[in-house]
């Protein structure tokens, strides 16, 4: 990670990066974004290339620079130009392959500019709803989570058929969750991270 530029109000709250689990993470300085290992964030995905998008700080403002990707970058649903430095703002989305990802940056609140809805640019669907089933097997899912506060060892399908009273449905558990993700908008994340998403966006979201 690189240093902060100067220009940069120190005591102001650091500008976040919010993921779509729910998750905050803090940018102190420039980010790389992309496939490789190499980068500051990691994405697997077949749509997101080797070191596809730079946000970084110049004067005391942000930016992203989409890295030539071969399937673009988009702010705010607008295609970025390759090569070409877009500044950023308090509230926009960000779209990176097949994840979307939220800035936020407290210190430009009142930026007459900026994305004018946070709601609108929320990256979890917290409208949407879940049916009877896919509710009782995600708040299974996330039982010992809720009841431990650790994310280390989430359940099996086996498992969550197990707790359901119904032993030998595992397929079951496996496409009702399939579901799930799918409204949570967690379908391209790996199996155990897609677990451990589900868990912190249906909190969120009030699915539990």
């Amino acid at each position: 990670m690189g240093s902060r530029v100067s220009g940069q109000v120190p005591d102001g709250p650091p500008p976040t990066l919010v993921f779509p689990d729910g998750l905050h993470r803090t940018l102190p300085g420039d980010v790389m974004i992309g496939r490789d290992r190499s980068c500051d964030v990691v994405l697997v995905s077949r749509k997101v290339s080797r070191q596809h998008v730079r946000m970084f700080e110049k004067n005391g403002f942000w930016f992203l620079e989409d890295l030539g990707s071969a399937n673009g970058t988009r702010v705010n649903k607008h295609l970025v130009a390759p090569t070409t430095a877009v500044r950023l703002r308090h509230g926009d989305r960000i779209q990176v392959g097949p994840q979307i990802f939220r800035f936020l940056h407290p210190d430009e609140l009142d930026d007459e500019e900026r994305t004018e809805s946070e709601e609108a640019v929320d990256p979890t669907p917290a409208r949407i709803h879940l049916s009877p089933l896919q509710a009782q097997v995600v708040r299974i899912l996330c039982e010992e989570w809720l009841a431990s506060g650790s994310l280390e060892h989430v359940l099996t399908n086996e498992e969550i058929a197990e707790r359901l009273g119904t032993p030998g449905a595992a397929e079951t558990v496996k496409a009702t969750l399939r579901r799930a993700y799918a409204k949570a908008g967690l379908s391209d994340l790996p199996a155990q991270a897609k677990r451990r998403a589900l868990c912190r966006v249906a909190h969120s979201n009030g699915w539990l």
